[in-house]
């Protein structure tokens, strides 16, 4: 199954914001599922995707052909083909995310002695 990476980038950002979503029912008996007007603006919102509308609308329709995701009663919800995929990019990303995360704000924790100089401007 061949997806491009535009397609993988909206599959990971769907799956990412419901897992954070369905963190707040965590010990309730409900699932959060999303339209997908909702989830295009909270694209366009945040600035994830610069493409229209209408191409995510696509994005979206592909991801249902290739059952990595499922339209069902005007929401999106996951399926275990795409939740696969998903947690096959969470384990390539993880040491990435870990890394980001444990640089970020420890830079001056994290080495003995951090040298300092003037920026210089480039000739």
């Amino acid at each position: 199954m061949r997806i491009s990476k535009k397609h993988l980038f909206v599959l990971f950002a769907l799956y990412q914001y419901l897992r954070e979503a369905n963190k707040q029912f965590q010990k309730a008996p409900l699932t959060v599922s999303v339209s997908k007007i909702v989830f295009i603006e909270l694209l366009k919102k945040l600035k994830l995707a610069d493409k229209s509308e209408r191409a995510l609308y696509k994005n979206l329709e592909v991801l249902e052909k290739k059952k990595l995701l499922q339209y069902e009663n005007r929401f999106l919800k996951p399926t275990k083909r795409g939740l696969k995929l998903y947690k096959k990019m969470l384990e390539e990303f993880e040491p990435y995310f870990h890394l980001m995360h444990t640089i970020k704000g420890n830079v001056a924790k994290l080495t003995r002695k951090a040298q300092t100089f003037f920026k210089q401007e480039n000739i």
